[in-house]
């Protein structure tokens, strides 16, 4: 069997951790006054960016256990994922910072998981 690339392998793993993480971060943006007068300026309501960074962090943790694995599906649905979050933020988030750093990470972990490596690793595992 093909070993996993080491990109993968931190890519899969900060997939899964930034997932877990994000869960309790979306969770705690009621208690939080700052990010509640951010919010108070969005379209969408505080509850809706709520559940959307809860579906968001678990789907990005799904996409790292996928990545781990070599299940081809999981790279194409974090960068479906990824585009929908970013035209979401776009709309409905005034802080522009965050969003084009967030477009540069997500540039360099696109670059990682379409490699001539890691489509090997992704094949190996699908035969």
């Amino acid at each position: 069997m093909n070993a996993r690339p080491l990109s993968l392998s931190i890519i899969g793993w900060f997939l899964i951790v930034t997932g877990v993480i994000g869960i309790f971060a979306s969770l705690t943006l009621f208690n939080n006054p700052m990010a509640q007068q951010m919010y108070a300026r969005s379209p969408l309501p505080l509850s809706a960016h709520v559940a959307i960074g809860i579906v968001g962090t678990i789907i990005t943790a799904v996409c790292g256990y996928g990545v781990l694995k070599g299940f081809n599906w999981s790279r194409f649905l974090y960068v479906g994922w990824s585009l929908i979050g970013f035209v979401i933020s776009a709309v409905s988030i005034p802080m522009t910072s965050f969003l084009i750093l967030g477009l540069a990470f997500f540039a360099v972990i696109v670059f990682f998981l379409f490699r001539p490596a890691a489509n090997r690793w992704f094949n190996a595992t699908a035969a």
